[in-house]
């Protein structure tokens, strides 16, 4: 008896981080939302598909796709997760101890040396396999969609507002409203300058290692800005500056 009580004891964690027979409905409805969605807009384009035609090809509620994702770009991020997002997250979580650019000198290469490789996917997919066709696939939907081009950019807009107020609470008396907001521009301008080199050295055959070195050196040079300012760089007894 007392073994096999061990025994009933030692399943119940596996049986307590099983997902519910509910959860999993909601996953595989949203995972079929999304899939849905994703073949409608590479089939017709992100802005001739609306949310009731995703609906009725995933054949659900329009209530149930809204719940899932209650913006329209939301269906199209399900497989790619703005880096922006992750970085916000994770500057949120870090130790005000830690200095934020060395912080981000040493994590942000890191990030996208993987990042044209690794998409997001829905239902655990394997993020590797045919990464490269489907991220192509999301960024033509981008490019072809003015509409979608516009809701992303509000969201880039958001995401400043949301970074800005982190840094704000990370050194309340230094920052005030303005040089917070324009610190979040210059961290997420730079963050959009690396995806799009990370982008062009994998498309030229750059292996992530290599993607990680020269990133580390791009970077370096960019967030020291936060260190130096603009004034710095350019004093007579600096290394750029004029003699």
């Amino acid at each position: 008896m007392e073994d096999n009580a061990g025994g009933a004891d030692q399943a119940r964690p596996q049986e307590a981080s099983a997902p519910s027979r509910h959860e999993r409905r909601r996953r595989q409805t949203r995972d079929r939302i999304a899939r849905t969605a994703l073949a409608l807009f590479t089939e017709r384009g992100y802005d001739a598909v609306t949310i009731a035609e995703i609906a009725q090809a995933a054949d659900v509620a329009k209530q149930t796709v809204v719940n899932h994702f209650p913006a329209k770009e939301d269906l199209l991020l399900a497989w790619h997760r703005p880096v922006e997002a992750d970085l916000i997250d994770m500057i949120d979580q870090l130790p005000l101890s830690t200095p934020l650019p060395e912080f981000l000198k040493q994590e942000l290469p890191r990030m996208f040396a993987a990042l044209p490789a690794l998409p997001e996917a829905p239902d655990g997919e394997d993020p590797r396999a045919a990464a490269d066709d489907r991220l192509a696939g999301v960024f033509a939907i981008v490019q072809n969609s003015p509409a979608l081009q516009d809701a992303l950019r509000l969201r880039g807009a958001r995401y400043q507002e949301d970074l800005a107020a982190i840094l704000s609470d990370r050194v309340p008396a230094h920052l005030g409203p303005v040089a917070a907001r324009a610190i979040a521009a210059y961290i997420l301008t730079t963050v959009g300058a690396m995806i799009e080199e990370a982008a062009r050295l994998r498309g030229a055959g750059a292996s992530p290692e290599r993607i990680a070195a020269t990133l580390t050196d791009t970077v370096g040079r960019a967030l020291d800005i936060l260190h130096t300012g603009l004034g710095d760089a350019a004093r007579p007894d600096s290394p750029s500056g004029n003699p």
